[in-house]
């Protein structure tokens, strides 16, 4: 991409001992670099999937005219649907938070970009930025380039390419992981990892799935929700004990509290349960829930109704993960654990991570080794087991 200084490359997979001896892990911890792509982060790597399936769609329907894009974003998506749109010739339309930051608003300005900014609602009607965005693409006939599947089904290809171009590096070096662990927002990052690791095992590549396990922030957890939700169901349909109980109907925040209480009371149950699932994923009572959540997918996700959400990782702060449901069905089918992370946990990562690496990280695109972090702590990961882990984002706030 002559316009950005750099092109779309096969990033970097480096092992981090030293980062693993802090951890105090035995087993091998391999980090993925995303911070030096196009942009500073992956997102651009989902879009250009995107762009390229806009370009045949446009030569091959003969058209000429370049319809205006739109995308919904806080920051590095924008940024990287900004890159690619200009390096395509397409006129842009970023709907982000009316607080969006200052750097990041510059940098969007700079490539061309459009940017409608919009205020936060209260929680519970959904993201505002994503409501203005179906708002336009309904009434000026706009063509969505989000980075997010159920948008954009392309934008997963593009991303899968990160976990595909993991497995040959580990196949390259005689390596296997045994877990992933990925930060979520909108769901589509872990999607197409967990795709690539899914085809990869299809086609022999690797013969066992890794456990993909996710985690969100304490500020804002659709996803841990609805993972805990499939799994009481389905506890429900087989016949296991699960003392969790949410109730639609009453105070939300009241709820999201029992949730996270629970995460930390009954481990041994949601433990066991992910144990069953993933050991029974064809069967019956499994399947015929993964059917309901199809069908009555507002039961298992529903927009962010709790306290207004803020984190440091405000990256993966989004009000719907937008990708639940395919990446639902990977995690249970893998065994993996969705995790909600402690802020000062994220803190600590960010932290290891500028001290103990080389990769100038910033506190979202860390989260995952947050994430690892608390899942080594309460065993669910083995200090023995190899990992695996995707540094997402640059750190602009070191950049003076």
């Amino acid at each position: 991409m002559r316009l950005e200084g750099r092109d779309f490359h096969v990033t970097p997979l480096e092992e981090e001992p030293a980062l693993a001896s802090a951890l105090g892990r035995t087993g091998r911890l391999w980090v993925k670099n995303e911070t030096g792509n196009v942009t500073g982060s992956h997102k651009g790597r989902h879009l250009m999937g995107t762009l390229l399936y806009v370009e045949a769609l446009r030569k091959l329907k003969g058209d000429g005219a370049k319809r205006v894009l739109a995308i919904y974003s806080c920051g590095n998506a924008a940024l990287g649907a900004a890159a690619v749109a200009r390096a395509g010739g397409y006129e842009l339309h970023a709907f982000v938070p009316d607080n969006v930051d200052p750097v990041v608003a510059a940098m969007l300005e700079e490539r061309g970009t459009v940017m409608e900014k919009i205020p936060r609602s209260d929680t519970g009607a959904g993201d505002p930025c994503y409501l203005a965005f179906q708002k336009a693409l309904n009434q000026n006939g706009w063509l969505p380039f989000a980075c997010a599947g159920n948008d954009n089904w392309s934008n997963i290809e593009g991303g899968a390419t990160m976990g595909w171009e993991m497995v040959m590096q580990l196949l390259e070096r005689s390596e296997k992981i045994d877990s992933v662990v990925i930060q979520v927002g909108g769901g589509a990052l872990a999607r197409s990892i967990a795709q690539a690791f899914e085809e990869a095992l299809q086609l022999g590549f690797v013969h066992v799935l890794p456990r993909i396990h996710v985690c969100q922030p304490a500020g804002g957890f659709p996803f841990v929700r609805a993972y805990l939700l499939a799994l009481a169901e389905i506890a429900r349909r087989s016949g296991y004990s699960f003392d969790l109980c949410y109730d639609h109907n009453a105070e939300p925040e009241t709820e999201l509290q029992k949730l996270a209480a629970f995460t930390r009371t009954q481990s041994a149950q949601v433990r066991q349960m992910a144990a069953f699932v993933a050991g029974s994923f064809d069967s019956p009572a499994v399947q015929s829930a993964i059917d309901l959540m199809a069908r009555q997918r507002d039961r298992f996700m529903w927009p962010w109704d709790g306290a207004a959400p803020h984190s440091l990782a405000h990256g993966i702060l989004d009000d719907l993960t937008y990708d639940w449901y395919d990446l639902l069905r990977a995690v249970l089918h893998s065994g993996g654990r969705a995790e909600i992370l402690a802020e000062n946990t994220i803190r600590d990562a960010y932290e290891m991570a500028q001290s103990r690496t080389e990769i100038p990280v910033c506190p979202t695109g860390a989260s995952g080794l947050a994430g690892l972090m608390q899942l080594t702590d309460s065993g669910v990961i083995d200090r023995g087991e190899t990992v695996g882990l995707f540094f997402t984002g640059f750190d602009r706030s070191k950049v003076e």
